[in-house]
């Protein structure tokens, strides 16, 4: 595995030449883990790399992978109603906080013209598609160069099936760690959490929540604040998600 070990949050020069090693090996073909806000994740764009993913995690096939986003992709590959975008707008943009959408997408939108069936077919739940936005300033400048490139990054969390959220590099399990091309360790995640649990997914439309993830706390009283939706508080045991 090719390591990038910064140990800490890297300057601005450091995090552009960071996401561009990263970016260039995953539309390659590679597999890569990288440090989210949210936790360490497994990203890929390629069928074969995707299925790598799964190799790798020994994850359920029945689970969809989540798609790295931002705002712009939001607002061009989701069909979301303009309360839905009100909603994400608030959560992201006012309050900088990470959210995972699950939404209808456009699938003859350019974004997805790279992307081979088997990868597409893994990163989406039959109409629907998962985006996670906002989780950090490595993940904003990865989702840029995917947009900018058309070629969709795909992935979940970095650890065994099953195990929780890792938030340091070195807690991800060996066997994982050695089947992957590149790392990045930029230390401690910033939203680690005893729940070991990543982004908070809402549902558009219904607004439902798929998974009471990190901050969730938090965006659950901007919700009622600003838009009167009353979420149900995170349970206190047993599964917090639905995906």
């Amino acid at each position: 595995m090719q390591l990038i070990d910064r140990g800490r949050e890297p300057t601005p020069e450091e995090l552009v030449t960071d996401a561009r090693r990263v970016f260039g090996l995953l539309r390659s073909g590679g597999v890569g883990i990288v440090p989210f806000d949210v936790s360490y994740a497994i990203f890929a764009h390629t069928a074969r790399a995707v299925e790598r993913i799964y190799e790798i995690k020994n994850r359920s096939s029945a689970k969809p992978n989540g798609v790295i986003g931002n705002w712009e992709m939001f607002n061009e590959l989701i069909e979301a109603s303009q309360g839905d975008r009100d909603l994400v707008a608030c959560v992201i943009r006012d309050h900088g906080l990470p959210l995972s959408i699950v939404g209808p997408y456009r699938r003859d939108h350019d974004f997805l013209r790279t992307t081979e069936f088997g990868a597409l077919r893994r990163s989406t739940k039959g109409p629907t598609m998962d985006l996670l936005l906002n989780a950090g300033r490595l993940h904003g400048e990865l989702a840029r160069l995917s947009l900018d490139a058309a070629t969709p990054l795909m992935g979940s969390s970095a650890n065994r099936s099953l195990t929780g959220n890792k938030f340091e590099l070195g807690d991800i399990e060996p066997e994982v760690l050695a089947q992957v091309d590149i790392g990045v360790d930029y230390g401690r995640c910033r939203y680690a959490n005893e729940h070991f649990i990543g982004s908070t997914i809402i549902e558009m439309e219904t607004r439902r929540v798929l998974r009471f993830g990190c901050c969730y706390e938090e965006i659950q009283q901007i919700l009622l604040k600003n838009f009167r939706l009353e979420l149900p508080d995170r349970p206190k045991s047993g599964s917090m998600s639905l995906v």
